[in-house]
């Protein structure tokens, strides 16, 4: 299977949407409208990764055909150090400028789950984000993904103040040094 990883652009707004649904609930999920802001105010804080062939692997049925939208990962930037419920809908917060990253997602289509699309989708913001000059990356998650983030540099901050889809979330964040980047 050949991937490629890129941003995005308004046309993968139907394929954003569809893989969003499936990867959360109703009530956390962003919806329609927050992601075409999203993408209309910063394309290039969305990371995608496309399938680019068809595939005839076993581990893989068919329907997959080229160009399918594995899995993403979104956020803005802002200097704000922590994430807050209002940056999810407000996309007029991101500052292209921001010192830090902030994660909203990280979507893998069930199909690709336990593949390693997730974990290759952050090396690559891990990356983008060194190249870019940020002091770190920031994302919430829920208490069972806490091991995954940890295994690629994440510290666990504790139960924040979100209350974004009536869950309880973990801030996790990575300080990016030399060695972070040598990690990704």
């Amino acid at each position: 299977m050949h991937m490629l990883i890129r941003h995005a652009t308004m046309d993968d707004l139907d394929a954003i949407a569809a893989v969003e649904a499936a990867c959360f609930p109703p009530a956390e999920a962003a919806s329609s409208e927050s992601l075409a802001a999203r993408v209309a105010t910063y394309p290039d804080h969305f990371w995608l990764l496309v399938n680019t062939e068809s595939d005839d692997d076993v581990c893989f049925p068919a329907s997959v055909q080229d160009g399918t939208l594995v899995g993403f990962v979104n956020g803005m930037t802002t200097d704000e150090p922590d994430l807050s419920d209002a940056m999810y809908d407000d996309a007029s917060m991101h500052d292209e400028n921001g010192a830090w990253q902030m994660i909203f997602g990280v979507d893998t289509a069930p199909l690709y789950q336990h593949r390693g699309c997730a974990s290759y989708l952050l090396r690559r913001v891990i990356l983008d984000s060194v190249l870019a000059g940020r002091s770190g990356i920031v994302l919430t998650c829920k208490e069972r993904l806490i091991g995954f983030y940890a295994r690629l540099g994440f510290t666990d901050e504790g139960v924040c103040e979100s209350t974004h889809g009536n869950a309880v979330w973990h801030q996790m964040r990575l300080t990016l040094t030399h060695a972070a980047a040598e990690q990704a």
